[in-house]
């Protein structure tokens, strides 16, 4: 317990990543209550036009990642992170100009091939300056910065949005990630390839031990997709539902959770977070799915986020126990190619059922989704940790 008191964790290196990832965070939580609609309503898009729109960056969001994965060990994330500021601010800033969904669908690749990059290097560089007991509290505090985006960014859009219009309100988005290149020019790293055991190594693109973690925040994850696509429109249907509040609230929630909790992963552990926070999931979208009205569907958000809370810095943390210095970039980047993943095919997947079923039936199909999450949790990845921690242990005793 004392291990975990021991050690600063806000140092200026971590604020200046998080300052700089909560750029690109609040502009695409700006554009989130936009985007769907703009899809159907300006481009004459459907529900699956509206999936795929959401889905299409995790394309190339999984095809660049072979080629960056071994840049972090070569040249440090700070110009890696800058370059996908860069790009998803021109994706952000030119998407209320596109003329029809194809090109949309362009500028979304380019915020994917981002968004990944972003990910990567910022959660390598957050988890290398903790040690591996505080790694789940270092995850949760750098997640402040996508959730309050959440939670803050849908109330600029709207606001932005009904005075404006589309173009100001993407256009704003863009500016504002923009603003995420200002922190990086003051941070200062050391590409690992320049770290003296480094010569003669050869560098990983892919991380086995992170599938399974990976395959149960991906099937979690179809639940936060379900709910930024096809939230805003459900909340149509629902007199009374304001879709800014419902994402004030899932924000809210998360924040608490990943700011007053953010010690939760690392005191509960993997096993016990990954199964309480997955449980969580499947209990929000249930409620979602069954909604009757708005109150209902605000308490419904209450777990759903608890769950989006907890997940993922308990896998991420499991996926990163025991690991090496070097092998951290690839198994983040392992572990977050399931994001791509659930966005590419949970993108389609839920768009059809959109199309076909409704949109309670998208929730419906995330609870089922995060259901069989849990049952891989339970039976594959909480013992496979189980004994790789019981080896260590015997190969140090």
């Amino acid at each position: 317990m004392s291990e975990l008191k021991s050690e600063r964790l806000l140092t200026g290196k971590f604020i200046l990543l998080l300052a700089a990832s909560f750029g690109v965070f609040l502009a695409n939580g700006i554009i989130t209550p936009v985007l769907p609609v703009f899809v159907k309503d300006d481009l004459g898009g459907g529900d699956v036009a509206v999936g795929v729109v959401v889905a299409v960056q995790a394309i190339s969001a999984i095809a660049i990642r072979p080629w960056l994965t071994p840049k972090f060990n070569q040249w440090g994330v700070k110009p890696i992170l800058i370059g996908s500021i860069v790009a998803s601010g021109v994706s952000f800033a030119l998407s209320g100009f596109a003329p029809n969904v194809f090109t949309l669908i362009i500028l979304r690749l380019i915020f994917g091939a981002g968004m990944a990059a972003l990910f990567i290097g910022a959660l390598t560089a957050v988890t290398s300056l903790v040690s591996p007991v505080r790694s789940g509290e270092a995850i949760s505090l750098f997640s402040v910065a996508p959730y309050l985006s959440m939670g803050i960014g849908p109330l600029i859009g709207q606001a932005v949005f009904q005075e404006f219009g589309y173009i100001t309100t993407f256009v704003t988005a863009g500016v504002v990630a923009f603003t995420g290149v200002i922190p990086m020019l003051f941070y200062k790293d050391v590409p690992i390839e320049a770290l003296p055991d480094a010569e003669g190594v050869t560098l990983k693109r892919f991380y086995k031990p992170a599938v399974w973690p990976g395959v149960v925040i991906a099937l979690g994850i179809v639940g936060m997709l379900s709910f930024g696509a096809f939230m805003p429109l459900f909340a149509l249907e629902i007199p009374g539902l304001e879709i800014q509040f419902a994402f004030l609230i899932l924000s809210v929630v998360v924040l608490l959770m990943r700011t007053l909790g953010s010690r939760l992963p690392d005191r509960m552990g993997p096993k016990k977070t990954g199964i309480f926070a997955t449980t969580a999931l499947i209990i929000g979208m249930a409620g979602l799915a069954t909604t009757m009205g708005p109150y209902w569907a605000y308490l419904a958000i209450v777990p759903f986020a608890i769950g989006q809370a907890l997940q993922y810095p308990g896998l991420l943390s499991l996926t990163l126990d025991g690991i090496s210095e070097r092998d951290r970039p690839v198994a983040i980047s392992t572990f977050t190619l399931f994001f791509d993943l659930s966005q590419g095919f949970g993108g389609l997947v839920v768009g059809v059922v959109a199309a076909v079923g409704g949109y309670r039936s998208v929730f419906a199909a995330s609870a089922v989704a995060a259901f069989i999450g849990l049952m891989i949790l339970l039976a594959i990845v909480i013992p496979r940790y189980e004994a790789g921690r019981a080896a260590r242990a015997a190969v140090t005793a």
